[in-house]
């Protein structure tokens, strides 16, 4: 076990590396994260940011233990997780939660809500009939719902109401540590800013750390403090939240600034077409070798880009992968994307 301090980070994950094992004829071995360091300390919320495939929720899924781990090690609270048992799990559980993005399809349609929030009391920690009531009661205030929600059932409520629901069930563990793995992006923008708010709140009253998972820039630029951008299992740019979204380093960075809408028509109509040259093919080989893997998709890629992979370098506070940032940053600068 790792000696544990006052500066000791929540969570720290260090050359993790995760690959799905298939045989050849379904494509053989997928690598789906490479060698990914982040950490999160108390009180901080880190926002995982990619497409569909970057290995952003597998990523959290290793940290909760739903996936093992093939390489690296992950700690919790200065102890080392990365191959915790089942009863060790159950035992972290108590301050580890997650809310996934579907709520609906891990609640028991035939339970009532207070039954669906009181079963990991009763599972997990024994505890009496009124200590877990009152833990339910005080996590459904939390989140902003009526004592009454005790006794309906998961049909009766909206997609927003369902996702609160799921944040008060893992609110009434007393967790120090959230997990959400795309909690908003199936909610309609105006109940998405409801619960990015409620999240912002519970942060401040309960002192939680996030893990905030997302393929929207814009949505973890909200609530993170940090923010990790990762391509094709790997980190391509990593630092404070402000500065990358207000001036992103790497063209993966800049073109999923781009994809997220904005209400200004002439703005929108100006990202789109900077996204759609972000990601434009270029005429060189096709396939990055042992180069950048976004080389394929980037307008600035060169000779050195298909053939060796960039390191993680600070840029003015800002962890950035990529052989150009700096060249980019002088030709498209800060408000192009």
């Amino acid at each position: 076990m790792t000696e544990q301090t006052a500066d000791t980070p929540l969570l720290r994950v260090r050359e993790l590396g995760v690959t799905y094992h298939r045989s050849r004829l379904r494509g053989g071995d997928v690598h789906a994260v490479r060698g990914v360091d982040l950490t999160v300390r108390r009180g901080e919320t880190v926002g995982l940011v990619g497409e569909s495939g970057s290995g952003k929720s597998t990523i959290g899924a290793t940290v909760l233990g739903l996936v093992p781990t093939t390489t690296g090690t992950i700690e919790f609270d200065g102890a080392d997780i990365t191959h915790s048992s089942r009863a060790d799990r159950r035992l972290l559980a108590r301050r580890m939660q997650v809310v996934f993005q579907d709520p609906y399809g891990s609640m028991n349609p035939a339970h009532t809500i207070g039954d669906t929030l009181a079963e990991a009391l009763r599972y997990n920690l024994a505890l009496p009939p009124d200590e877990i009531r009152e833990r339910v009661l005080r996590a459904l205030d939390d989140v902003g719902l009526p004592p009454g929600a005790l006794h309906r059932y998961p049909a009766a409520f909206s997609g927003g109401q369902r996702q609160r629901i799921a944040i008060a069930r893992a609110l009434v563990m007393k967790p120090d540590f959230l997990v959400c793995d795309e909690a908003v992006s199936a909610l309609d923008l105006s109940v998405q800013a409801q619960v990015l708010n409620l999240l912002a709140r519970l942060k401040r009253t309960r002192g939680l750390s996030y893990l905030f998972i997302s393929h929207d820039l814009a949505v973890v630029r909200y609530l993170s403090d940090t923010i990790v951008v990762l391509y094709n299992g790997r980190i391509v740019e990593h630092g404070p939240a402000a500065l990358i979204a207000e001036r992103p380093a790497h063209p993966y960075t800049r073109a999923l600034l781009a994809a997220a809408p904005v209400p200004d028509p002439v703005a929108q109509r100006r990202r789109q077409a900077e996204r759609r040259r972000a990601v434009t093919a270029t005429p060189a080989q096709g396939r990055a070798g042992n180069g950048c893997a976004f080389a394929p998709r980037c307008r600035f890629a060169e000779q050195t880009c298909w053939s060796t992979q960039p390191e993680l370098v600070d840029h003015d506070g800002v962890f950035v992968a990529c052989h150009r940032h700096e060249e980019i940053a002088v030709q498209t600068p800060a408000g192009a994307a």
